[in-house]
């Protein structure tokens, strides 16, 4: 029973056990499994999304896919508030519908609203879209679709709700991570009939920005002295997650040995929500960096990274910005998921992990953290001195 779902807790795995067990015989009772024909002149997709940064950014490839595939379709993609500027700009997509996913909310923390979901119900049923696609397997993007009333609903059973789905995608549980989150998501793109013939770099994520972002970055730049002869090294301190976290202390014992015998500018970045973290590493070093922790949007951000040589950090959404951009990463990897799933794929990239027997844990909160703090300073900064050395 538990290789058919990615839960871990036997009290989740057992509730979707009964409602898929129930939903599947009511939905043969009452031929909801009669599947609308789909054809080649697919006028309206829609693809839900309503995570975080990285993982919106993960489904840009698939994006631009879907987009060769059905050229003559229009694309639009559910999204939650906080991501909508990931997307914004890209010339694969024709739209981008709002709803606030309460469940990952982490900006306002606000409870799940009836309001806010019935208005958008009503939007989406309006779009009459023919293909929905749940890139989550998620139970509760796959009931928003069916509420939707979207025709043909794809996506993955493995998380519950299968039954409201008009179409399946296999999915090997247990090989989860194994293979890669972007590799997954191609997965959806075959299963709508038409197969992609994709090559490398169809899996690069891809972020856009305009001429005021990147006099935004430059701005500020130029207001800490920065100029296009410095070495700028990008350090991203936190992670959504906590459990993704390297110990702050270490963060300052890098960034200290990074400024005092590497010649180069450090800039931490970070959400809004990070800003405490800056205190933090000002109270373990004094070595000077940069603060611009919550001072730029998205957009911003990613015109800041633009500038620079190198992005250190561990698994989180400003990371895989780095990515989407080819800029070189050093990533801390700690035992949340496997590298193998969500490492990123640009090129240059560094991944600084060790394997222990609790991990893959997918926990948000760690007690012990063996799995990052077993990554020391000494092993990120012979990183960092090989990359800066190579670039001069």
């Amino acid at each position: 029973m538990s290789k058919r779902y990615v839960y871990v807790k036997k009290r989740y795995i057992l509730f979707f056990s009964i409602i898929d067990f129930f939903g599947f015989l009511l939905c043969r009772l009452v031929s909801c499994f009669k599947k609308p024909a789909i054809d080649t002149d697919v006028k309206k997709i829609v693809v839900v999304e309503l995570a975080h940064i990285g993982d919106v950014l993960a489904i840009t490839p698939a994006l631009h896919l879907l987009k060769k595939n059905f050229p003559q379709s229009f694309l639009a993609v559910i999204v939650s508030p906080w991501a909508r500027d990931v997307l914004s700009g890209n010339p694969d997509i024709d739209e981008i519908l709002v709803y606030r996913a309460s469940w990952f909310d982490r900006e306002t923390k606000k409870s799940f609203s009836f309001h806010e979901t019935k208005t958008f119900l009503k939007l989406i049923r309006a779009e009459n879209f023919d293909i929905g696609i749940d890139l989550r397997g998620d139970a509760r993007t796959i009931l928003l679709m069916w509420l939707g009333r979207i025709k043909k609903r794809i996506g993955y059973a493995y998380a519950g709700a299968g039954f409201l789905l008009t179409d399946i995608v296999p999915f090997d549980v247990v090989s989860r991570q194994k293979k890669h989150q972007i590799a997954h998501h191609m997965a959806f793109v075959e299963a709508l009939g038409k197969k992609s013939a994709a090559v490398a770099g169809d899996r690069q994520m891809k972020i856009f920005f305009d001429e005021q972002d990147r006099k935004y970055a430059q701005a500020l730049l130029q207001a800490n002295a920065i100029t296009t002869n410095d070495v700028l090294v990008m350090v991203h301190p936190g992670s959504g997650i906590p459990a993704k976290c390297w110990p702050l202390e270490r963060f300052a014992q890098l960034i200290e040995y990074i400024v005092n015998t590497q010649a180069v500018k450090v800039i931490v970045v970070g959400s809004p929500e990070e800003q405490a973290l800056v205190a933090q590493l000002r109270s373990f070093t004094r070595a000077h960096f940069i603060d611009a922790i919550g001072q730029t949007t998205i957009k911003q951000l990613a015109a800041l990274a633009s500038y620079s040589r190198l992005f250190i950090g561990g698994d989180s959404g400003l990371m895989h910005i780095a990515s989407a951009l080819n800029v070189p990463i050093i990533a801390i990897w700690g035992g949340h998921n496997e590298p193998e799933y969500w490492r990123p794929m640009s090129e240059g990239v560094t991944v600084l992990h060790k394997a222990i027997s609790c991990g893959p844990c997918g926990l948000a909160v760690c007690r012990h953290l063996s799995c990052l703090k077993n990554i020391s300073v000494d092993e990120v900064a012979r990183a960092v001195s090989r990359y800066i050395t190579g670039i001069r």
